[in-house]
């Protein structure tokens, strides 16, 4: 090491301020501000509206200094910027894209509209932030429940589709999200589809079909070759 140096440290300090040099826990707080999260609905409602700007660190610290002056001593508080993973819309990342598959009761009174317009409510509402925990797993057959049950008697059956060829069917069954992210739905009348009924073709599975006949019979030729 070194030797024959000479070292002060000099601090000022209001004398209702205590000085703690080695905070013993570090609480980590992922927020969303709620005028972000209501801007973010208003802009997947309407199109004409410009996407919304995330907060910084900078910007949550400002906003929630209260939380940093009300801390405890020995307590450090960072502020993470909440971020909204957005499902089945447009708007989604591309292996997050979707459509609703819907068959149509045949006792049913409501237009195809109607039952659009009510699936697209139930949707919104599944997916309210007041609901859901940050990192918190989306099944859909949860999703398609809470749809059966405010349309027991107008729909008989309900699918999630991958819109992206490449994506299996079910592979948006469950979706998971990072420990700092929260789910919101895009989704509008665009994204739901009324069928006579579930075959291969409108559930996509017609490629995946082709695909395992082609590496059965591959995998077959290449057993039989000496």
């Amino acid at each position: 090491g070194r030797s024959g140096l000479n070292f002060s440290w000099l601090h000022r300090s209001p004398r209702y301020h205590l000085i703690d040099p080695a905070p013993s826990n570090i609480i980590d707080m992922v927020v969303i501000p709620k005028g972000y999260y209501l801007a973010v609905k208003r802009w997947l409602e309407d199109s004409t509206i410009p996407k919304p700007i995330e907060p910084t660190p900078l910007d949550l610290r400002t906003s929630y200094n209260y939380l940093l002056d009300n801390k405890m001593i020995s307590d450090t508080i960072v502020l993470h910027p909440g971020k909204i993973k957005l499902l089945f819309g447009p708007r989604a990342s591309s292996q997050l894209q979707a459509t609703f598959k819907v068959v149509k009761s045949p006792n049913t009174q409501l237009t195809d509209n109607q039952i659009k317009t009510s699936i697209v409510a139930t949707v919104r509402n599944f997916f309210d932030v007041t609901t859901w925990e940050f990192g918190e797993t989306f099944f859909f057959s949860e999703l398609s429940a809470a749809i059966h049950r405010d349309l027991q008697n107008d729909i008989s059956a309900i699918v999630l589709v991958p819109t992206v060829r490449t994506n299996l069917f079910g592979s948006l069954y469950q979706i998971f999200a990072a420990e700092d992210e929260i789910f919101m739905a895009d989704i509008g009348a665009d994204q739901i589809e009324m069928v006579s009924s579930l075959n291969i073709t409108n559930l996509n599975m017609a490629q995946q079909i082709n695909q395992t006949i082609l590496n059965v019979t591959q995998n077959t030729v290449y057993a039989n070759t000496p």
